[in-house]
């Protein structure tokens, strides 16, 4: 003889099934975190002329982050700081001339940001090479 379940044991499973099925689908996964260590080539324009550059950050003992900017306008400059938040990196070197401060905002490899620098500023884009 077949035992069948009572009543109340099919609605648990009925209501199971249910609540399974009218979840909401799960929110798309968003991108990695950035990682600021790598090799970056930029395009900007200042004061009516096309400079080109690159920037370097590597890992540091002991945690943070070193690297150097370089522009086909200046002499290299050491990073000091490097903070990432979501897709955004802030990259803050040191000059005689004051600070250079870059602030880069990422999709995927490629980048568009800002530059402060000596009482200019400017908009750059660029791309992340390795």
């Amino acid at each position: 003889m077949k035992r069948v379940p009572g009543p109340g044991v099919l609605l648990l499973v009925l209501a199971a099934c249910a609540s399974s099925t009218n979840s909401p689908p799960a929110a798309p996964a968003g991108p990695p975190p950035l990682d600021p260590a790598g090799y970056f080539e930029f395009a900007t324009d200042v004061e009516g002329q096309t400079v080109t550059g690159s920037i370097e950050i590597r890992q540091a003992q002991g945690g943070g982050y070193t690297g150097v900017v370089s522009t086909s306008a200046t002499e290299p400059v050491a990073v000091r700081a490097v903070t990432v938040e979501g897709q955004q990196m802030t990259i803050v070197s040191d000059t005689p001339e004051g600070p250079v401060s870059l602030v880069l905002t990422f999709t995927g490899a490629n980048f568009t940001g800002t530059w402060t620098y000596a009482g200019m500023s400017g908009t750059m884009a660029g791309k992340r090479i390795r």
